[in-house]
């Protein structure tokens, strides 16, 4: 059985003046609108809008409803990265949401400036400090001191840094 997502239907209101200044202005309502113009009668215009459900328009003025488009609270788009630094993935099958431990890893360790901003921009930066701080276990030494500069953290919070103290080293 299908899941039915029940998403309210959003609508704005666009007033065109006609005339010499032919301007227009979106107002969130209706009633917005008759509150800025009272000559303009709130009843009429919404029994004559949900009627015809068409513009209602005069010599002077046209009104519409206009659908408004938002994705659901929490939807964003997939971030733009690079797609070289997924080399051993199939970039438009990834899972960004599941796999944002490995997306962060990678584009801290390998990704330029601009990725770094993408990053953060996508999963925001509480999300990526704290998978730096609690989730990855590898990181290189250069990319752990790049990322404790950018976001002001100690190497010691960070469990790849304690994970590399603790190992015994070979070349010694």
């Amino acid at each position: 059985m299908q899941a039915i997502l029940h998403i309210p239907k959003r609508r704005v209101i666009i007033v065109t003046w006609k005339g010499e200044n032919k301007s227009t202005e979106v107002f969130s309502s209706l009633k917005n609108f008759c509150l800025s113009y009272t000559q303009y009668n709130y009843h009429s215009l919404t029994n004559h809008l949900s009627k015809t459900d068409k513009s209602y328009e005069n010599e002077t003025i046209k009104i519409e409803r206009a659908p408004v488009f938002t994705k659901p609270k929490g939807v964003v788009a997939k971030p733009d990265f690079y797609k070289a630094l997924f080399w051993d993935f199939d970039y438009d099958k990834i899972n960004w949401q599941q796999s944002y431990r490995t997306v962060i890893e990678r584009v801290l360790e390998r990704g330029t400036q601009a990725e770094r901003d993408e990053l953060l921009r996508y999963y925001g930066k509480e999300k990526v400090i704290s998978t730096l701080m609690n989730e990855i276990k590898y990181l290189p030494d250069y990319t752990i001191n790049d990322v404790c500069s950018y976001f002001g953290l100690k190497k010691e919070d960070m469990v790849c840094y304690v994970r590399m103290q603790s190992r015994k080293e070979h070349w010694t």
